[in-house]
């Protein structure tokens, strides 16, 4: 029993590769979103009656209280060459990794501006030339990561550049999928930050649509992992050494876009980040 946020026509075609190799392990997924499959997985695991076997989501604040009671398990150690994923990616608990990722940087309308004019920095975003043009979102993930995660800006530059930013007037989107649509349409030429696979998609389909290779790029993802008590553990074990496979990163990525962005992961987006 697998329950995350994906699509339901993502999630099965992700169980059909799977089934390729394991074809006597049936996986039945469940949608729900994180607030909602937090509260229920907890009761149930209260009282002694956990249904589901593994995880993706769940919302991370829960994690610390979830790993003293025993919902959360180890399981990294599963995890083919878990030696050279980045640390940052998988818990140093070893109970949960990061199966894909979003890349989030700039993006801009082709139409409206050449790769040549384009900023190419983050500062860049900040030339008085672009105020009134910058779309944003109020999602706060890419900010936290940029000030609080490794080898991002620290929390007083990140706080520096948003001060700034504010002055250049920005176009305020409802989230990253609106925003993205708009900056397609020519609502403003700009969306300052956007997940890199919605580009991917939007290419494929001939959209006016090209990303900015920012150094830094924030990188954030849904935390996988496996839940104690579960019904099935020797099955979930197995479902997810192959999730973390090359050929299931590689199918995560075909379906959702969102690949694995670390070194050696071979997908598509690991490929395009190289050298950031």
């Amino acid at each position: 029993s697998w329950w995350g946020d994906l699509k339901p026509n993502e999630a099965k075609q992700i169980i059909a590769e799977f089934n390729k190799v394991y074809p006597f392990i049936k996986v039945e997924f469940s949608r729900q979103a994180s607030d909602e499959q937090a509260a229920q997985l907890e009761a149930e695991f209260m009282v002694g009656k956990v249904k589901v076997d593994v995880m993706e989501g769940g919302g991370r604040p829960n994690f610390p209280r979830w790993r003293k009671i025993g919902l959360m398990v180890p399981f990294t150690d599963l995890i083919p060459g878990i030696h050279n994923i980045p640390k940052n990616n998988y818990s140093r608990f070893k109970d949960w990794a990061m199966i894909g990722n979003n890349a989030i940087t700039p993006q801009y309308n082709t139409k409206q501006i050449s790769a040549a004019n384009a900023p190419k920095t983050w500062e860049d975003l900040l030339d008085p030339k672009w105020k009134g043009k910058l779309g944003m979102t109020a999602d706060m993930k890419v900010w936290a990561v940029f000030a609080l995660a490794e080898n991002g800006w620290g929390m007083e530059k990140t706080e520096n550049f948003l001060r700034k930013l504010k002055e250049q007037n920005l176009i305020w989107a409802s989230g990253h999928t609106a925003g993205h649509s708009l900056v397609i349409a020519g609502d403003f030429p700009i969306m300052v930050e956007e997940y890199l696979y919605h580009v991917l998609q939007s290419q494929k389909k001939g959209a006016p649509i090209s990303w900015i290779k920012v150094s830094h790029v924030p990188v954030t993802g849904q935390a996988f992992w496996r839940t104690g008590k579960g019904p099935h553990p020797n099955a979930a074990n197995i479902f997810i050494e192959w999730q973390f496979s090359p050929p299931g990163l590689k199918a995560y990525e075909a379906v959702t876009q969102r690949g694995a962005i670390y070194p050696g992961a071979g997908t598509t987006q690991a490929k395009l980040l190289e050298g950031v």
